[in-house]
């Protein structure tokens, strides 16, 4: 742990005060490590934003808690820097002890102005190496120098050549860095000192990487259009050794598409990488470095919450890899891949035990962390932009590896397009109702707690979100449930003079989802026929014409997963759901613990005090937890499942006395949390050999679980 953080935390040791109240006008407290080592050592954390939302949340969760005589220690944060904490409610100030906390208390010899922009995560790097440096004060300019160096590993004097300036921009859009504004001027203000970056666009791909991408894109094809035949040179010196490691790197993850060549046997072994030969066998060669380089940098142990996000891009990119081509893959790669997501899961569930609880109070003004905070920084967005017509348009249901489908179609189309990417978590319980009712409220669960089962109340929530942020509600419009681009409803949106804010849901993948029984590849296979048909693109082009400022989102995404059992709680369950469940008594949720002792009792992170959610626990069957933005799913033993709600397909396992191994495959629907066969439209055939066989005389019980003559039959 930093010493910066030691400084901190001596304020903080067990049973000290029940209530503490601390200005922190620099988010020293919001640090995801500050955060995390505040919750091991007993305190909650609550920020004191908006007095209304505290007030709901220090009554019904603390206050009425010390008068039951239980003991929770507390810590509110003030984290205006324009409010002192004698502004604080007088009961809070009569009860708590004050204590505040500043960077330039840390810091005395770096330019304050500089340290409060920059990012908390690099103060780690910050402290290292201030606890070195021996000088005198530091100058604005001098501490930018400072900055630049220890927590970017750039110093602008020294780059001098294309080459040098090639490895700095690769260094840190490789690692998905975006340096603030107020640095990215800066450095842009020592490079265009030299001439011969001249021709170099760095104002646009300096700060934007899906930018600087396309630039690469462009100038690889003039480069290996030049090794091939006379023509015009890049500027790009791709053939630097310092640089094709990079270039190798993001061809392999997605982020560099090859391209078409001739001649190819003429070009240098390193550019084939980035030269399309045989699709198939391309892409199985890709899928494998991917998976060695994913199973080598796998997230372990006590990281930030950035590793996870990245880790989400790279295994997007391997579930469409693995799945658009899977008739090419092996045993062995089947093998492996079953054996890396199961410890993906693994290694991603400890993590979100650690660390899930302090994610939501992370700051948001760079990128949401969680979906809840999309509205703020949309809010922060159109301020900082000026934006006067903005958009928010939510895929209910698209996983990560759905989008980048959807968005290779949309490129396909409209290569004018531009899409700035980020991740953010859902909320646990992955339901419609809590984790996308939280993206129009704006707030965590806790502040919702009547309307957690529906999402009736999301157009309500929508608007008062923006009413609370100066917007008149007139100029605010939700359209759910969206038909598609030329549904009547949006039409009356769009005809209203006074739209500013315009929220769109769409369930077109959801819908999708729940009548989808051939798994990930089927769900892929229809998310691309539906990206074909261009709705998407042609919402995406009126919202354009009409001069929206376009921000897509998605509440949660999708998973294919393996049962572990069908609760039979009768009223018990509050919430019944496949990859949840949630009562309202702890009472009901230990009696089914009981009967299913490998389940998780979540530890209700940002839900209301009368909520207590039960998981699924079986990471043999993979689906423990979400990864990022996926959906718990839970069904019955055995049963191999693609998440849905209303229609599923079972699949039961079965040994035939012959020998044979018998799929017994039946489409059921369920109505009202009861199982009712509608129709059943069972097929018996073996898995081994193909034989159609008649097992008519063979009797289930409702569950598929075989009742026949005693032998005839045993579970696999």
């Amino acid at each position: 742990m930093a010493n910066w953080r030691d400084e901190i935390l001596k304020q903080f040791q067990r049973k000290i005060s029940r209530l503490t109240l601390v200005a922190d006008p620099d988010g020293l407290l919001t640090e995801e490590g500050m955060l995390t080592a505040i919750r091991d050592r007993g305190f909650d954390l609550i920020p004191f934003d908006d007095s209304i939302a505290f007030r709901f949340a220090y009554e019904s969760q603390y206050r009425s808690s010390w008068d039951l005589g239980q003991n929770t220690d507390l810590v509110v944060v003030l984290r205006s820097s324009e409010q002192s904490l004698g502004k604080l409610p007088f009961d809070l100030l009569k009860a708590g002890r004050q204590l505040t906390f500043a960077l330039h208390q840390l810091f005395p010899k770096l330019n304050y102005p500089v340290l409060y922009e920059l990012d908390r995560i690099y103060l780690d790097a910050v402290a290292e190496s201030y606890a070195s440096y021996d000088g005198g004060q530091l100058t604005e300019r001098e501490t930018k120098d400072f900055v630049l160096m220890h927590c970017f590993g750039i110093v602008p004097k020294l780059i001098r050549t294309s080459a040098e300036l090639l490895k700095m921009l690769l260094s840190l859009h490789a690692r998905q860095i975006r340096l603030p504004d107020f640095l990215t001027e800066y450095l842009l203000e020592n490079l265009k000192k030299n001439s011969a970056f001249a021709s170099w666009p760095l104002a646009e791909i300096l700060p934007s990487r899906e930018t600087f991408l396309r630039f690469l894109q462009d100038e690889w094809a003039i480069y290996i259009g030049a090794l091939t035949a006379s023509g015009q040179q890049s500027s790009v010196p791709f053939h630097h050794d310092d640089v094709r490691a990079y270039i190798d790197t993001l061809f392999l993850d997605g982020s560099l598409k090859p391209i078409e060549a001739t001649d190819i046997p003429k070009l240098p072994a390193w550019v084939r990488i980035g030269i399309v030969h045989d699709p198939k066998s391309d892409a199985v060669r890709r899928y494998r470095a991917l998976r060695q380089k994913f199973e080598a940098e796998l997230p372990s142990g006590d990281v930030s919450h950035r590793e996870w996000q990245q880790a989400a891009q790279r295994w997007a990119e391997l579930v469409v890899l693995r799945w658009e081509w899977d008739e090419a893959f092996d045993t062995t790669d089947r093998s492996a891949w079953a054996v890396l997501h199961a410890r993906t899961e693994e290694a991603f569930g400890r993590w979100m035990i650690q660390r899930y609880g302090s994610l939501h109070n992370l700051p948001y003004h760079q990128q949401p962390v969680m979906v809840h905070q999309i509205p703020r920084f949309l809010a922060l967005e159109k301020a900082r932009k000026k934006i006067s017509k903005m958009a928010l348009v939510l895929l209910d249901g698209l996983a990560f590896d759905q989008w980048l489908l959807l968005r290779r179609s949309l490129e396909g189309v409209d290569s004018s397009l531009r899409f700035e990417e980020s991740t953010a978590f859902a909320w646990v319980p992955t339901l419609t109702a809590v984790t996308r009712q939280s993206v129009f409220a704006g707030e965590p669960p806790l502040y919702f707690p009547d309307s957690m089962e529906t999402t009736s109340k999301e157009r309500s929530h929508w608007q008062r979100f923006w009413e609370d942020n100066g917007f008149q509600r007139t100029s605010v419009e939700l359209v759910t449930n969206l038909d598609g681009p030329a549904d009547p409803r949006l039409d009356a949106a769009l005809s209203n003079p006074k739209l500013s804010i315009l929220g769109i849901v769409w369930n077109q993948v959801d819908d999708i989802m729940h009548g989808m029984q051939m798994q990930t590849a089927g769900m892929h296979n229809q998310v691309r026929l539906w990206a074909s048909q261009g709705h998407l693109h042609q919402l995406l082009n009126r919202l354009q014409q009409e001069g929206f400022s376009i921000y897509l989102t998605a509440d949660h995404g999708n998973v294919t997963a393996i049962g572990i059992g069908n609760p039979r709680e009768g009223v018990l369950v509050e919430t019944r759901g496949k990859r949840a469940r949630v009562y309202d008594r702890p009472e009901f949720r230990e009696e089914v613990i009981a009967r299913f002792p490998d389940s998780i009792r979540w530890p209700n992170y940002g839900l209301p005090t009368s909520r207590h959610v039960l998981l699924p626990g079986d990471l043999n069957r993979e689906q423990r937890r979400p990864l990022l933005l996926a959906r718990y799913v839970r069904q019955k033993p055995g049963q191999q499942r693609f998440e849905f709600t209303i229609c599923h397909l079972f699949i039961l396992a079965l040994r035939h006395a012959d020998g044979h191994h018998v799929l017994r495959v039946s489409r059921m629907l369920w109505r009202y949390n009861y199982c009712r066969m509608a129709s059943d439209t069972s097929q018996h055939f073996c898995a081994i050999c193909g034989k159609s066989l008649d097992l008519k005389n063979c009797k289930t019980d409702k569950d598929g679980v075989p009742c026949g003559p005693s032998g005839q039959f045993s579970t696999l």
